[in-house]
């Protein structure tokens, strides 16, 4: 699992610069699926509703300051229970970053259903916790320095700490994602068991800071970086909350175009040396003789804008920020000899990885869970976002996105506008195809609404009561 990979960002999604020979090897052995989208464009909701199988509106995790109760039901519980154990090396970001000492060592951590846990939670981690890592820093005579030079960064005003894009202090061999793709080479290497395992690696790139060593940025340089897609401004015709919610929207401008490029450079930078782990990893699984009945899920938790339509990071729902890369390794045998090195082009969901780790290990599925397999399960006709209780709805031709309160913000024509240039919200031409859109999303909402004691009603259904009020408004107007 990598932080914040666009789709475009490898070397067998067709990126002109980027080269990425250990992950485009798992697409060749595998279905790599072209139309993966997140379920939310925002780590921790990402990665709960991968974890739980539930969408955010289900879990009740929307926001990034929320953490995966220890009590939740997760796939880990289900692979225990038929005989798995359980490993989870780097980043997996159930949890505040902000609060990770409260989770690093926490004595029942475990119970979310990992039996081996060495959670480094990236620059929070390096800066306040406790870990392998931390460790093995101070062993180099490291620590010290990379804490105090990452200390003095978050300290930076956003708009100044958001565009440094700078090699860390320290040598390749001592970044974090080198050091997780060794320590789970090493579990893979030393694991004695007679029983299954299933191994998380979670890396922290190509998420922020844009540190890549300098000898992995310069692959990239600056002149050759591609441009970025622009923005057009936006209709007279537009609400004051969509106004609203493009200005928010615009999360961390580039104060330059080479501030921009250089922080592209970087993070293809850092792509290129999570090849390099993911390589690791493999060779050990073959080494042990593994690899030839193991299954390998390539994937991230969400998006990047990149530059693209003036914007930096995440949080929102235009396609450089949730379509993501999604990859199946399969093992040979009769069972995927028939789609062993094929492209997949329908629709998924990252929370789909749930129901596939359940499927490819015999395992049985939570009765509430939202997760379809990737492998066995039906075809969805359309894709559902969360964050921040806004939702997305996304078809092969349409977008909509609805805000807090119910209220439209955007909705693009994907086909004749792929890069959504032109926001057609309440565009008079097109309120027929709006109301159609909110109409199939409320849909989609209340099909997949489950409802236990564990929910809290006000987070969960106050935005599905609010796009129902709109929705009638609406209907009512015409």
């Amino acid at each position: 699992m990598t932080d914040q990979l666009r789709a475009d960002c490898l070397g067998v999604a067709g990126h002109p610069l980027l080269r990425t020979p250990n992950v485009d090897a798992l697409a060749e052995q595998g279905v790599r699926f072209t139309s993966a989208y997140t379920t939310s464009p925002l780590c921790v909701p990402a990665r709960a509703s991968i974890t739980t199988g539930l969408y955010p509106h289900n879990n009740n995790i929307w926001q990034g300051d929320q953490t995966v109760p220890l009590d939740a039901d997760t796939y880990l519980h289900r692979l225990k229970e038929v005989g798995y154990k359980t490993c989870s090396i780097g980043k997996n970001h159930l949890y505040p970053m902000e609060n990770c000492n409260l989770f690093l060592n926490h004595p029942k951590y475990n119970a979310i259903g990992f039996d081996h846990i060495e959670d480094l939670s990236g620059t929070w981690g390096i800066i306040e916790g406790e870990s392998v890592y931390v460790d093995y820093l101070k062993s180099q005579g490291l620590h010290e320095r990379l804490a105090k030079y990452l200390k003095d960064l978050e300290e930076k005003p956003d708009q100044v700490r958001r565009f440094i894009a700078e090699p860390l202090p320290i040598d390749a061999q001592h970044y974090i994602d080198a050091f997780i793709g060794r320590r789970a080479e090493k579990y893979v290497d030393e694991y004695d068991g007679d029983e299954p395992t299933f191994v998380y690696a979670g890396f922290q790139g190509p998420h922020e800071p844009w540190d890549a060593p300098e000898e992995y940025a310069e692959r990239y340089p600056l002149s050759e970086i591609p441009e970025p897609i622009p923005e057009k401004p936006p209709g007279d015709w537009l609400p004051c909350s969509s106004l609203d919610y493009q200005r928010w929207a615009q999360y961390y401008q580039p104060p330059s175009e080479r501030a921009g490029k250089a922080i592209v450079s970087a993070y293809l930078g850092k792509i290129a040396m999570i090849d390099e782990s993911v390589g690791r990893i493999l060779a050990a699984y073959e080494r042990k003789g593994w690899l030839e009945n193991t299954v390998v899920i390539f994937s991230t938790d969400h998006g990047e804008m990149l530059n693209d339509l003036g914007r930096v990071s995440k949080s929102i729902f235009y396609e450089s920020a949730i379509h993501i890369p999604l990859i199946v390794r399969l093992p040979e045998g009769p069972r995927h000899q028939d789609i062993r090195g094929t492209v997949a082009d329908r629709l998924v969901e990252s929370i789909d990885i749930h129901a596939t780790i359940l499927d490819v290990a015999g395992a049985t599925p939570w009765d509430h869970q939202d997760s379809l397999s990737l492998l066995s399960g039906p075809e969805r006709q359309d894709v559902l976002g969360e964050v921040h209780a806004h939702y997305m709805l996304r078809t092969r031709e349409w977008k909509i996105v609805v805000g807090r309160q119910g209220e439209t913000l955007q909705l693009f024509d994907l086909l004749e506008d792929p890069q959504e240039q032109v926001n057609l919200c309440q565009h008079p031409e097109y309120r027929e195809q709006e109301l159609y859109m909110r109409s199939r999303l409320l849909t989609r909402i209340t099909r997949d609404t489950f409802r236990d004691s564990n929910i809290d009603p006000e987070l969960s259904s106050h935005s599905i009561e609010g796009l129902t009020h709109h929705s009638l408004k609406q209907e009512a107007a015409e």
